[in-house]
């Protein structure tokens, strides 16, 4: 029995030739051990050469998964197939926790928005501090303007502190009033005791310049909610008292001239507190003060001061022929002053 092999040097099958030993001298040869015969086996009952250790158990229908090829990176840097990493078997995917997906739009979205909601942190936490600070200053200007009108000082205050206690503080027309007239009265009074002093009385021109002084605070008093009502009897106590300061007997044409100067100064600052005080719509007896005014016209008259008032009391007549009879004030259409 001859076997073909194939020759290293020539690309073709040779017989061996006859100095080479054929294979039953070469059997025979052999040791006893390796002659002895064994029984043939099918190939495909023969066991694997290496057994299969990615084999798994079989389960049950309802409980296998698809499994999905696992690629690994070895150490040298190739990859491993067959699940199989580093020498070890690799879980199937199903038995790993599943991690969802990271939402890289939200993630972009934050990051970009994240350098506005910080100055949005920033500007509320300033704007927080900001309001604390301004609660702390409107409760001190809130002693601030305690502390004044306890001295009855509002009167004598700039026009900015005037014109925010005026807009700040409950009942403001009430309280400036009850100032001025405590002020003027006080001043009155200052008046008549330095003429007792003196022995001598002051001119009425000197008098009425100290009187015409609070006509800017009573024009402040007539501006506020109620206050042209406080006005009004305001203006006619300075009248009264230049009328009680005496030297009416005098004859003193100067005298005389000084009290109409006074006097008329007083009418045009009456005519517009009698119009914003119809405007307002006050229920006030109108023919009681149009009275009480001629009454104190009569007066002067006899000693050559006139007129009295003239302008106040045409405004507040032509305000009567618009009045039904019997209706009060303020029920009524008020007529409207250019």
């Amino acid at each position: 029995m001859f076997f073909k092999r194939r020759s290293s040097r020539a690309n073709s099958y040779v017989e061996h030739d006859s100095n080479r030993q054929s294979f039953d001298e070469f059997s025979e040869k052999r040791p006893e051990s390796s002659r002895t015969n064994q029984p043939l086996q099918d190939p495909d009952d023969q066991p694997d050469m290496y057994a299969r250790q990615s084999q798994q158990q079989p389960q049950p229908q309802e409980q296998q998964q698809p499994q999905m090829p696992v690629r690994g990176m070895s150490s040298g840097g190739h990859s491993v197939h067959g699940g199989m990493s580093n020498g070890a078997p690799v879980p199937a995917t199903g038995a790993l926790k599943a991690e969802p997906m990271p939402d890289l739009l939200a993630a972009a979205f934050n990051q970009a928005v994240r350098p506005y909601t910080e100055k949005i942190d920033q500007l509320e936490s300033q704007l927080a501090d900001m309001q604390s600070w301004i609660d702390q200053l409107e409760a001190q200007r809130a002693e601030v303007h305690s502390w004044i009108d306890k001295r009855g000082l509002r009167p004598d205050v700039p026009s900015s502190i005037a014109k925010i206690m005026d807009t700040t503080t409950p009942d403001a027309a009430h309280t400036l009033n009850a100032q001025l007239d405590r002020k003027i009265t006080f001043v009155n009074f200052d008046l008549h005791r330095l003429q007792d002093d003196l022995n001598d009385s002051i001119s009425s021109a000197h008098f009425a310049s100290s009187m015409l002084k609070f006509l800017p605070d009573i024009h402040r008093l007539t501006l506020l909610p109620q206050g042209p009502k406080y006005a009004f009897d305001l203006i006619l106590k300075l009248g009264g008292n230049l009328n009680s300061h005496g030297g009416l007997d005098s004859a003193d044409q100067a005298d005389i001239a000084a009290r109409r100067d006074f006097y008329a100064r007083l009418d045009t600052a009456m005519v517009d507190v009698v119009q914003r005080r119809f405007g307002e719509g006050e229920e006030w007896n109108v023919q009681r003060e149009i009275k009480r005014i001629e009454k104190t016209a009569s007066y002067l008259k006899t000693y050559g001061v006139e007129p009295y008032f003239p302008q106040t009391r045409e405004v507040m007549a032509r305000e009567m022929e618009f009045q039904p009879n019997g209706v009060p004030n303020g029920q009524s259409t008020s007529p409207r002053y250019h």
